[in-house]
């Protein structure tokens, strides 16, 4: 029998009748006032017909939305897990039946990381700027790549106007200023006022220069801005003619008021000089200054408008990601104008200008071309271009691919899968690993809000330690990516990359064979048992209480990381493990979690993440092997599912997970797309992410082969002219079937 006719068997016999008891209350097709007429399915092949509809069943059965009230205690936890999964089985197995899907990806602003590497690769500088932004959120797949979450708070305005002055006043050198204003006699107690605009912050001479004093001592009090800055002390001299005292000011960018008051005797006050203190620029502004202007620091180009508009129209076509209109150089050209009115110098003219295009809206956000034209579309050259370098290298395309983009070539499969394949094996793929890694297995927070440093553990945990721990795996990915290995090796691979200070943290510095300096090797594991990201510390400490290893933690992490398995909220008035702990002292963590699953309501969620948790009890609170538990009593670390597998320690386990290959690839694909995608992943995908599972299978699940196959997808190549809503409450990851159910 086919699976299809199993399923809708299954759908008449044993899901439909589970529903009517628990919904028919509130969702009685018969009752005119019923919106929601889910119910109204005679056979599997209706929930084809309301594919969003039953997506959104699913989901409030497994988070546990639905039923309300009094009503959610009649539905047992066996039954709402089992009819969720049955569903989104359907669901996905049947994703193909709607044709083809692209979606529509939203317009998203730059995130912190994408951001800090536009304007390294746009001025060839590294400066963070990055702190002074909150932290992106993260949605759909769980990235910070999603364009649903990467909306601007007004707090960002300014936060960018910040960010775009430092980057140019690092990277422009401003000459000299200097600035001599005319005064007159003045009268006893009479001052004398000038207002005149700084444009480099730091010190300045306030030069006052006056008549001699022939008779008796002159003082004159020197204002900046309304605060007394000093006494300026002048002593009788006969000789005559002009003489300076000079106080030194910290003046900030912006326009500043001085002022000159005399004080006890008529004088002949001449000017006020204000100088900047000088400053040799360093090599490196120097440099920086020539790249964008291509003149050198202090140099003043022949034809200073002429040369003005060139710039602006080469820099906006990089800032901006591909070809500008005239009109569009035009408006920043005017910016530079009305400045250059004004009598400011030459290269903060330009810098305004400058300033303008880092806070423009095609700077700072991502918004593709549309068509004006119902149906699919191929994303344009330059949106193509743009699409591969922030999925691949998290920063704006290289001359490479906008030349490709001008040659019309970024839709062709042959071309796409070569720049794959370039940029993978560029330095600048270490972004992508980093990201996708660190965020798709929660270790980017190791040793900040996630397992912070402790002095009690600093002879082994340091923060360099720390920091190396969030590398461990990022390398690992990396290496299995750049030499198109199996992506199974993320399960069983049993090799790392360590250093001297990590094979300390290990315990392995006499076992294993490559000699370890502070720099990553990559090296063979002495035994089986910590292969895969299931024995490095980073996961294993992430998943962890302080000072108590969690089986719930980790089984949790398993099913929702590596399986797609994203476990439901426990239920309310539920005490937590950690207080569970503390008044059942003496028992073990076991006999802990025995106790809890006795509530019924607790039992089939536990069922399926104890066991796994079990089983990696020889990691301690830190991810550090352990032999016993805590009290001193021996380990018991074996296990068994509820659909039969039984494994004893992390060895065994890793082998029953390899042998759930078919779902950790396809939530793999998920994760990948997602992120490629900036979106989240919606019903029509999974047609797509089956496809890439499909071929995946046949070659040996080579990891490049991932990310060239997502690449030449329909999504990614193609988008929708009409947004598909995405469901509410959808969780972070889509799966295909419980882990340990038949």
């Amino acid at each position: 029998m086919s699976v299809s006719l199993m399923q809708g068997d299954d759908f008449s016999t044993k899901i439909k009748p589970v529903l009517q008891q628990n919904c028919l209350a509130c969702h009685n097709p018969a009752n005119s006032r019923s919106r929601i007429d889910f119910l109204k399915a005679e056979t599997a092949s209706d929930l084809e017909k309301k594919r969003l509809l039953w997506r959104d069943v699913a989901i409030q059965l497994r988070n546990r939305t639905m039923p309300p009230g009094v009503a959610a205690a009649k539905l047992s936890e066996e039954d709402r897990l089992r009819v969720g999964t049955w569903i989104e089985d359907r669901l996905r197995e049947t994703a193909c039946s709607t044709g083809e899907f692209a979606g529509n990806v939203p317009p998203r602003r730059l995130n912190r990381r994408e951001y800090h590497n536009t304007i390294r690769d746009l001025f060839g500088i590294d400066i963070n700027v990055g702190d002074l932004f909150p932290a992106d959120e993260s949605g759909g797949a769980g990235f910070d790549t999603n364009g649903e979450t990467l909306y601007i708070p007004p707090m960002m305005l300014e936060r960018y106007m910040e960010a775009a002055q430092k980057i140019l006043d690092r990277v422009v050198y401003t000459p000299y200023f200097s600035k001599l204003m005319p005064g007159h006699k003045l009268k006893i107690n009479e001052e004398m006022s000038f207002e005149t605009e700084v444009f480099v912050p730091g010190q300045y001479n306030l030069k006052v220069s006056i008549d001699r004093p022939k008779d008796r001592p002159v003082d004159v009090a020197v204002m900046v801005d309304g605060i007394l800055g000093s006494q300026l002390h002048y002593p009788r001299d006969s000789d005559g003619g002009a003489t300076t005292r000079i106080h030194i000011a910290n003046l900030d960018r912006g326009t500043h008021r001085f002022t000159i008051v005399n004080q006890d005797h008529p004088v002949n006050f001449y000017s006020l000089t204000v100088e900047q203190k000088p400053e040799p620029p360093s090599a490196e502004k120097l440099a920086l200054h020539h790249r964008l202007f291509g003149i050198e620091a202090g140099e003043a180009p022949i034809d200073p408008h002429g040369f003005a508009r060139r710039l602006l129209a080469g820099f906006l076509a990089k800032a901006y990601r591909g070809p500008v209109e005239k009109s569009e150089v035009d408006r920043f050209y005017a910016i530079f104008n009305r400045a250059a009115e004004r009598g400011g110098p030459y290269e903060e003219s330009l810098k305004l200008a400058l300033k303008g295009v880092l806070v423009s809206p095609r700077f700072l956000f991502r918004a593709e071309e549309r068509a004006n034209a119902k149906g699919m579309h191929p994303v344009s050259q330059y949106d193509m271009a743009s699409r591969l370098s922030y999925f691949l290298w998290s920063t704006m395309p290289d001359e490479e691919l906008l030349h490709l983009a001008a040659q019309n070539k970024l839709q062709d499969p042959a071309v796409l899968a070569e720049q794959v394949d370039r940029m993978i094996d560029h330095p600048r793929s270490r972004a992508f690993a980093n990201a996708f890694v660190g965020q798709w297995l929660g270790t980017n927070e190791v040793g900040g809000r996630v397992v912070p440093l402790l002095t009690e553990l600093q002879q082994y945990y340091t923060p360099e330690v720390a920091a190396q721990l969030r590398e461990e795996p990022v390398m690992f990915f990396q290496h299995i990516l750049n030499g198109g290995r199996s992506l199974l090796e993320i399960l069983n691979g049993n090799y790392t990359f360590m250093t001297a200070r990590l094979a300390k943290f290990y315990q392995v510095e006499d076992k294993v064979k490559t000699p370890l300096t502070d720099s990553f090797q990559r090296v063979e594991w002495p035994d089986e048992r910590r292969a895969g990201v299931l024995g490095m510390a980073s996961v294993l400490a992430m998943t962890s209480h302080y000072k108590m290893g969690s089986p719930v933690l980790r089984g949790a992490w398993v099913l929702d990381s590596l399986l797609g398995t994203p476990v439901p909220p426990p239920p309310p008035n539920i005490p937590t493990l950690e207080e569970a702990a503390k008044s059942e002292k003496g028992l073990s963590m076991r006999q802990i979690l025995a106790n809890h699953r006795a509530n019924a309501a607790c039992s089939s969620c536990h069922n399926l993440m104890d066991p796994i948790g079990y089983s990696l009890e020889n990691f301690d609170w830190m991810g550090r092997w352990r032999d016993t538990e805590t009290n001193g009593k021996a380990l018991d670390v074996t296990g068994s599912l509820p659909s039969g597998e039984k494994f004893n320690g992390p060895v065994e386990l890793r082998q029953v997970l390899v042998q759930r290959k078919e779902e950790f690839l396809r939530h793999v694909t998920n994760k990948m797309l997602g992120f490629a995608l900036g979106r989240s992943l919606q019903d029509g995908d999974q047609c797509t992410v089956q496809r890439l599972v499909d071929h995946l299978e046949k070659q040996n699940y080579n990891a490049r082969v991932l990310v060239r196959e997502i690449v030449l997808s329909t999504p990614f190549r193609n988008y929708d002219d009409v947004l598909v809503p995405t469901v509410t409450a959808a969780p972070k990851r889509e799966k295909p079937k419980l882990l340990g159910t038949k």
